[in-house]
């Protein structure tokens, strides 16, 4: 997994490094030399009607914010810590060079200062999300109890949880996969294809997709329309329970993908064959 570098049961708190305070200066970077590390982010895309608001705010009123990047250490990478948005709509608007301030510190100090930045944005984080960053900062190892609830906005009892969970783990010599509905317990959700090949899952994958088209033709034959989004999200929420409807969730299978551009910070949804492709890769 990308979030771990080594396990080691946290049986102590640690000791707090404090974030680089001084106001670094403003620089612009071409899009070409930024990184994506999902390590960075809980999210595994961008909200495409956000990134029209600042694709047009852009052409209206010039420069956004500039994005936040940290200058790894050794490898000189570019690794976006916060901006993703302000990147997708610089592409959607075909700018290339853009302004950016440069996060320098340690790895450790990276994921706290992109959590941050996480409290003052417009378009924050889910619960779903910021647990899954307390649980890749728990893994990961080296930060305070205190810099975990900070940095994710999670309560002192869940970190707490996720530590024994990680002990009990590490006791057992079970390796964390990095997504916390899967490691917080023993049981994977039901139905998870662990072992089967990937012809077989896109096979699983392409009957629930028939299923569901049946689905909305007989609901519309009803109503007389299709159901609304938030028809469908309830209607999953309610009937696959809400700890695995979270997991589905948190595991990507619910991403938004950006339509508008051929740069991809993830692979694409792969769709079963015969399917119309209507979805294109994502973007930062």
């Amino acid at each position: 997994m990308n979030d771990t570098t080594k396990l080691n049961a946290p049986a102590i708190d640690h000791p707090e490094t404090p974030l680089l305070s001084a106001k670094p200066a403003v620089i612009r970077l071409t899009l070409d030399s930024l990184t994506y590390d999902p390590a960075f982010t809980p999210r595994l895309g961008t909200a495409k009607n956000h990134v029209h608001d600042l694709a047009r705010a852009h052409r209206n009123c010039g420069d956004l914010d500039p994005i936040k990047v940290w200058a790894e250490p050794g490898t000189g990478k570019l690794i976006i810590l916060d901006g993703r948005h302000r990147v997708a709509a610089y592409r959607f608007n075909r700018v290339s060079i853009i302004p950016a301030v440069i996060f320098r510190g340690d790895r450790k100090d990276a994921r706290l200062e992109a959590a941050k930045d996480n409290a003052k944005t417009t378009f924050p984080w889910t619960t779903a999300e910021c647990t899954q960053y307390a649980w890749g900062l728990v893994i990961e190892g080296g930060v305070s109890k205190r810099q975990i609830v900070q940095a994710a906005t999670v309560s002192t009892g869940t970190v707490t949880n996720m530590r024994k969970r990680l002990a009990d783990m590490v006791a057992a010599r079970a390796t964390p996969c990095g997504n916390w509905w899967r490691d917080r317990s023993d049981n994977q959700p039901d139905g998870q294809p662990e072992n089967v090949s990937d012809a077989v899952k896109q096979a699983r994958i392409k009957f629930l997709m028939k299923a569901q088209q049946e689905i909305e033709m007989q609901f519309k034959a009803k109503y007389g329309q299709r159901p609304a989004l938030t028809e469908l999200g309830e209607s999953w929420r309610w009937s696959l329970g809400q700890a695995r409807f979270k997991a589905a969730v948190s595991g990507g299978c619910l991403c938004d993908e950006d339509e508008f551009s051929d740069n991809s910070e993830l692979p694409s949804l792969a769709h079963p064959q015969e399917q119309p492709a209507d979805i294109t890769s994502g973007d930062f």
